[in-house]
């Protein structure tokens, strides 16, 4: 049992959606984003991801195949994570293979 699911038994979770920000409010953020989705997410799908992304100037796109949000593949998504992280500290933000960059 994951940390999270421990923590939530016994009390009934309502969902929370972010607020959507604007594609002005998108256009205004100047540093490195990654935007995480997976190829079945309900939540934001892979198109909608590129779409946003492509409002960032330095924005990525990790869209984990299989996945509804990446969280049942871990291993993989915290690895593209860490290559982000990596890539951004090494003055690479070409990303990781898999990865779009918005313009």
């Amino acid at each position: 049992m994951t940390l999270m699911w421990a923590g939530s038994r016994g009390y009934r979770m309502e969902p929370k959606f972010p607020a959507i920000l604007t594609d002005d409010e998108l256009r205004a953020i100047t540093v490195p984003v990654m935007l995480i989705t997976g190829a079945r997410s309900a939540l934001i799908t892979p198109a909608q991801a590129h779409d946003r992304a492509s409002l960032m100037p330095h924005a990525q796109i990790a869209v984990v195949p299989g996945s509804h949000g990446g969280f049942n593949r871990i291993d993989e998504l915290n690895d593209r994570i860490a290559a982000f992280i990596h890539a951004q500290a090494t003055g690479n933000p070409g990303g990781p293979a898999g990865t779009a960059t918005g313009n």
